[in-house]
């Protein structure tokens, strides 16, 4: 009598990637980042177009669930993203407008407050910290010149505001006519947003059956798993990340509210779609906002030290509520592997690999590790191979039999 089996008793479980797997997947994140560079003018609206379905997914869903056609939802729910986009661009045209316009001065003056905040931050932490007070002061400020005036080095001095104004109207003159040949290009790309989101919202099932009908029987269950998995990788992130937007913009916007500053809330939805860059988006649209604040209330000194407190306590209901709710249940990447990609993405793909990196590595990542999964279950492999064994001898039975039963010689 045969013991029983060992391996039966086993529970199944999936196999964790390994070395070559993330290898694999590393470096196939990299070369779409290269791939997606020079076609960036369609992986940009395609990009977006994505995002607006996972958007305008559950729309169609609750048309289609109070008794609506596929189409007739979907075509409502197209004619609503049109509309909105158009009011926004109306909407922002105008303050677009104006900062194009002033860019020199505005440029100018924020520079001579980024001097002036960075000279008083030298001097509070000078005064704070008694071993800081040999630091060098900073280059066209007062105790520079002081200093000069004493014989004792310093740094150069920074342009004036005259000499910044000029030079950024050098500038606006020399590149705007590149300026405006880039921007036409990209509004044809631009207009392919509505259009790409209705057919992926119109045609997404039907092109889901489409490529589930070529998978071989044997690894059915499994690519449909790599489907689903996919699929919610990509809605969880998308979902997750724009619900973030919005819970750091709400909470930013309050917060600059009460400190009274001008356009708190599109200043607070600019810092968090800037935080979209992991680390130094959110680095900078912080520095912006700080120079902001520094630069409409001169007067009140401590007012950007109260901003960067907003930010860090912005950033801690991120880290320990904001993040676990929303992203962090799509994308369980290590910090250590995060950081390396975003390194890896700027500089195989500049700014775009930035933007792109972290979508990209979701989707590879779980992709890799289903075929991973694939190619190591010697279950699924061997009942692949037995499929092929099969087929192979009914074609071989049915041609001795087309044989058996033809006509004699």
């Amino acid at each position: 009598m045969r013991p029983p089996s060992t391996r039966a008793a086993i529970p199944h479980r999936e196999l964790a990637a390994g070395p070559i797997v993330w290898l694999g997947i590393i470096v196939t994140t990299c070369l779409l980042l290269v791939v997606s560079q020079y076609i960036l003018w369609l992986v940009v609206p395609v990009m977006i177009a994505i995002i607006a379905y996972y958007i305008l997914s559950p729309l169609v869903d609750a048309g289609i669930r109070r008794g609506l056609t596929r189409a007739r939802a979907v075509l409502i729910v197209t004619i609503l993203l049109s509309v909105v986009l158009f009011l926004l661009g109306v909407m922002l045209a105008p303050k677009v407008s104006e900062i194009a316009r002033n860019l020199p001065d505005t440029v100018a003056s924020y520079t001579k407050t980024a001097n002036n905040l960075f000279e008083n931050a030298r001097r509070t932490l000078s005064h704070k910290v008694p071993l800081l007070i040999s630091a060098p002061p900073a280059p066209g400020s007062t105790s520079a010149l002081s200093a000069s005036a004493n014989g004792q080095p310093t740094a150069a001095p920074l342009p004036s505001q005259g000499e910044i104004v000029t030079n950024v109207s050098d500038l606006q003159a020399r590149y705007s006519g590149d300026v405006l040949m880039e921007a036409a290009r990209w509004i044809p790309s631009l207009l392919l947003i509505p259009f790409i989101t209705y057919f992926i919202l119109l045609d997404g099932p039907r092109f889901k059956r489409f490529i589930v009908q070529a998978i071989p029987n044997a690894f059915f269950e499994k690519t449909l798993y790599l489907f689903y998995r996919v699929e919610n990788q990509l809605r969880a992130y998308f979902q997750g990340l724009l619900t973030l937007t919005f819970l750091d913009a709400l909470c930013l916007g309050v917060g600059l509210w009460i400190f009274r500053l001008h356009e708190p809330f599109l200043l607070a939805a600019i810092a968090a779609v800037m935080a979209w860059v992991p680390y130094l988006g959110s680095i900078g649209g912080g520095l912006l906002v700080v120079l902001v604040a520094a630069h409409d209330f001169p007067d009140q000194p401590w007012l950007p030290y109260w901003v960067i407190g907003l930010f860090v306590g912005v950033r801690m209901l991120d880290d320990f509520l904001f993040l676990p709710l929303t992203v962090g249940r799509s994308l369980h990447v290590h910090p250590l592997v995060t950081m390396l990609m975003f390194l890896l993405g700027g500089a195989v793909a500049g700014f775009a690999g930035l933007l792109l990196v972290m979508p990209v590595l979701g989707v590879v990542m779980v992709a890799g590790q289903i075929i991973g999964e694939l190619l190591t279950d010697e279950r699924i492999l061997a009942r692949h191979r037995h499929a092929q064994l099969l087929r192979k001898k009914r074609a071989r039975a049915d041609l001795f039999d087309g044989w058996d039963s033809g006509p004699g010689i």
